[in-house]
């Protein structure tokens, strides 16, 4: 279908997307405890230091163009507060003019800047003046320009405190990257450890985070903990290959596995009934390697509680199911103590069978999944799921 309404969107939508990826850029450049703000005090807002108009224009930056007397307007107006603010930035997909004068701008001096203004305002109600037809010199004055209406606003009496405390502060950044070409800028930029098919879902994830509906309801704030976390995520999630589980200190934790006392812990209890307390100092140290290597994995290689959860639930299916087709087995002749011989050597079994690995990582520990059945088998009863237990009877 190829025939567009008669109000087209596409170009309000596409302004929009760059402004969201334009945002995403900076923040990268967030300090820890600083937070981006999207469309909440200008375009894009970054803590104290900077307010960016975004704009995407086609047709070249003249000295009248509306875009930077609208912006110089925005930032002027009374319920606009820009003595917050280090730098206001007018960063535009336009080129300078030919002609324009606003082409050294940022290498200006402020009195410079004012004098570049005031020229361009002298321009514009000279031409405005000139009467349209040669000797019409009583001829009426057209309606002013929208560009000319902006221009007397910035450069009016009553402002003129407020432009001069400003002008030092704007910045006009011209000749940035399209949409497109400045996604491609960033997956150069920012995603060459991702594979290139899977670099599309990685930007279009961590664009839905920052325009997802709890965002934007809100405050649209984005700070730059949150923003890290999930660039972490993604990126563990999109990278393709594996990892290596991180080093731990075998011979320590099984010291301190040792000098433990367990007896009250669930875990402990579970192998107790079963006849297996020769089992509980090894248990008890997979159940500290697990802990371990938990903590270490979300410290420092990007993983997330949920992909443990998901671990966890299914061994714990898993689990319940081989040892219900175990009990479905076994002869109900047995007396309690041939039970706990053969609930040992379930849990034995279970103990010794091959590891599941754990996301993309590389040779998941057995102890890892070892210390996840007891970290199940901890777990206090009435939780709302079905215990772990090794015992072959209800």
């Amino acid at each position: 279908m190829k025939a567009k309404l008669d109000v087209d969107a596409t170009k309000l939508f596409e302004a929009l997307k760059y402004q969201i990826h334009v945002a995403i850029e900076y923040c990268h450049a967030l300090s820890d405890d600083e937070s981006l703000w999207v469309e909440v005090f200008g375009d894009v807002t970054v803590g104290a230091d900077s307010q960016i108009e975004v704009k995407d224009y086609e047709d070249d930056l003249t000295d009248s163009h509306e875009n930077l007397w609208n912006t110089l307007n925005n930032w002027l107006k009374p319920d606009f507060n820009h003595e917050l603010y280090r730098n206001l930035i007018l960063l535009t997909t336009q080129t300078f003019g030919a002609n324009s004068t606003l082409k050294d701008w940022n290498q200006k001096a402020p009195k410079e800047r004012l004098a570049i203004l005031e020229g361009i305002l002298a321009a514009s109600e000279e031409r405005h003046a000139k009467p349209k037809k040669a000797g019409a010199t009583d001829a009426k004055l057209p309606e002013p320009s929208k560009a000319l209406k902006l221009q007397r606003k910035v450069l009016a009496d009553e402002r003129r405190d407020a432009l001069l405390l400003a002008l030092p502060k704007i910045q006009i950044v011209t000749d940035q990257p399209g949409l497109l070409e400045h996604i491609e800028w960033y997956k150069r930029n920012y995603l060459r450890p991702l594979p290139p098919n899977r670099q599309d879902d990685y930007l279009g994830d961590l664009f839905g985070f920052i325009t997802s509906a709890a965002k934007i309801t809100n405050g649209w704030e984005i700070s730059s903990a949150e923003f890290t976390a999930k660039t972490r995520e993604l990126t563990a999630r999109y990278m393709v290959g594996t990892v290596k589980f991180p080093p731990v200190n075998h011979e320590a934790l099984e010291q301190q596995a040792s000098a433990m006392d367990v007896s009250e812990r669930s875990f402990a209890i579970k192998l107790s009934e079963i006849g297996g307390q020769k089992f509980i100092p090894r248990a008890t140290a997979d159940l500290l390697h697990a802990q371990h290597y938990i903590a270490e994995l979300i410290k420092d290689c990007g993983v997330f509680l949920p992909d443990f959860d998901s671990y966890r639930r299914n061994h714990h299916q898993t689990h319940c199911s081989s040892r219900l087709y175990e009990m479905e087995g076994a002869d109900p002749s047995l007396s309690h103590e041939e039970l706990q011989i053969l609930s040992r050597k379930f849990y034995l079994r279970r103990c010794q069978e091959s590891v599941m690995p754990f996301c993309s990582f590389e040779n998941t520990p057995t102890e890892f999944r070892n210390g996840i059945y007891q970290m199940l088998a901890d777990e206090p009863a009435g939780t709302g799921v079905e215990g772990l237990y090794w015992r072959l009877w209800d």
